[in-house]
């Protein structure tokens, strides 16, 4: 098990989008859930990410599947932010 954290929500972790503090709560409230899927969805990937399944191929599948999604939630939390920014001037 590799326990990475895929590299579109480390990015986005950097450049603080999961940051919540100074954001309306709906706003808040809403990344807070993508944040916990993305986090169960890199739960799934490191436990597909073992060598001894029987069908590997399934598992490696399943896995990039989950990485895909990940980084279709944090381009979501990316286009939320914009919006934002676009409305408020920040």
């Amino acid at each position: 098990m590799t326990g990475h954290l895929a590299h579109p929500y480390a990015a986005a972790v950097a450049d603080g989008l999961f940051s919540l503090a100074t954001l309306p709560q709906p706003l808040a409230s809403e990344i807070d859930r993508y944040e916990r899927a993305i986090l169960a969805l890199q739960a799934a990937h490191d436990a597909l990410d073992w060598p001894l399944f029987t069908d590997a191929p399934l598992a490696a599948m399943q896995a990039t599947f989950c990485d895909d999604n990940i980084g279709e939630l944090v381009q979501a939390v990316r286009d939320l932010h914009a919006r934002y920014s676009a409305t408020t001037g920040h």
